[in-house]
């Protein structure tokens, strides 16, 4: 489905047709796009409807002309939500994803639901903000190289799983330099800590203790900023968690989120 923001064609693909329960908006990271997710989203529709949405620039989306911002991708995310469902609904955000969804829950509440916030942290750090701003600097220089590899997975599941390891960097391959080195510098500058206390939503906090392009006090700081959050630590598990976890992953973010269909913020 299409949804025509003022600047931008924005792509969402949308799954299952059970209105019984609040729909789920799936919101992938840094120069990924809806096929990030894999099968999740088509597991995730057997009892809600789901969308997984590309983010402009990613996947099938248009950039656009306005500026690439946290702010830009959370309203182009309420802008989809509000055109394909017209009622509040779940978020999970993996990543980059992760603070757009923060974003949404400190700024536009009524349209969310529980979150669950994946492989994410709720501010950067000096030094992990001058780490992000030289990729984009170098991704504008020379293009994209292993973006989303290895690193993006624990060791061991890189190591037997080549396929999958390959097929997330062709994602991120397809994602022109300008758009990934934009989304960077959006991630090099942000701290929702002071603003996450007047967040009432439920909030499943999850990462792989494996993380190695997030660390996992991160995670721990931002369960720890939200009134109503559950951190869950996973085990050798890499950034892309949801990916290594499979059926398991489905298993519990399907559990949390049944628990909190009945929430409606405000």
């Amino acid at each position: 489905m299409i949804v025509e923001i003022a600047d931008a064609k924005i792509h969402i693909d949308v799954f299952g047709d059970e209105p019984k329960r609040p729909p789920l908006l799936l919101v992938h990271g840094l120069g990924g796009s809806g096929e990030s997710w894999g099968r999740l989203p088509e597991q995730f529709a057997a009892d809600r409807r789901v969308g997984a949405i590309h983010l402009r620039g990613c996947g099938r989306s248009e950039p656009g002309v306005e500026p690439i911002t946290i702010d830009r991708l959370a309203n182009d995310c309420v802008a989809a939500v509000e055109a394909v469902w017209g009622t509040a609904c779940h978020l999970l955000g993996h990543s980059l994803g992760g603070v757009i969804a923060q974003e949404m829950l400190v700024r536009r509440p009524s349209v969310c639901r529980a979150a669950v916030l994946l492989s994410t942290s709720s501010k950067v750090g000096a030094k992990a903000a001058e780490s992000w701003r030289r990729l984009a600097d170098v991704v504008e220089k020379r293009g994209l190289s292993d973006a989303g590899g290895q690193r993006s997975f624990s060791e061991a599941f890189a190591a037997q799983n080549a396929e999958v390891v390959a097929s997330q960097a062709r994602i991120a391959a397809s994602t022109s330099p300008a758009v990934y080195a934009a989304q960077a510098r959006a991630a090099s500058s942000y701290d929702y800590g002071p603003l996450l206390a007047s967040v009432e939503n439920p909030v499943l906090v999850m990462q792989g203790q494996e993380d190695r392009l997030t660390s996992p006090g991160g995670s721990v700081l931002l369960s720890r900023a939200l009134p109503n959050a559950t951190l869950l630590l996973e085990p050798h598990v890499g950034h892309n968690a949801h990916l290594e976890l499979g059926d398991r992953f489905v298993e519990i973010v399907r559990a949390f989120l049944t628990r909190h269909d009945s929430y409606a913020a405000g």
